[in-house]
């Protein structure tokens, strides 16, 4: 019998809304690593707060991480965009270079992190 994911609640579901993150503090792969939590198309998604093309936050320079078309994430220093279904880049410079996902649930009106890489969400 396998054991279950853990699960770690980060918020109700309507406080992540369309077009929007939510950034947390969590224990990921024994490191300390921010995650970035984003709802498109009515969608959660998570991925660990790092731009590929420079070891920087997505949010570093402005507290926003989708583009003004809302359409993709990108990165506040250099311009670097990602598709928000799959983290994928489709910048020139990094193309098909992908954020680091990580696994993430909604159900019962919560949004939250369910990945074996994470051993405990921090303050």
């Amino acid at each position: 019998m396998s054991q279950a994911c853990p699960r770690f609640p980060v918020c109700p579901s309507e406080a992540l809304l369309d077009g929007q993150h939510i950034k947390v503090k969590i224990k990921y792969e024994g490191r300390d690593e921010e995650c970035l939590l984003v709802r498109f198309k009515d969608t959660a998604y998570a991925y660990i707060n790092r731009c590929v093309h420079m070891p920087r936050p997505l949010d570093c320079e402005q507290n926003m991480v989708f583009d003004e078309s809302g359409k993709y994430l990108r990165c506040s220093m250099h311009g670097i965009v990602y598709i928000p279904e799959t983290g994928t880049s489709v910048s020139a410079m990094c193309e098909g270079e992908k954020l680091r996902a990580v696994a993430v649930y909604e159900d019962n009106g919560e949004v939250g992190l369910a990945d074996f890489r994470i051993s405990a969400i921090r303050d």
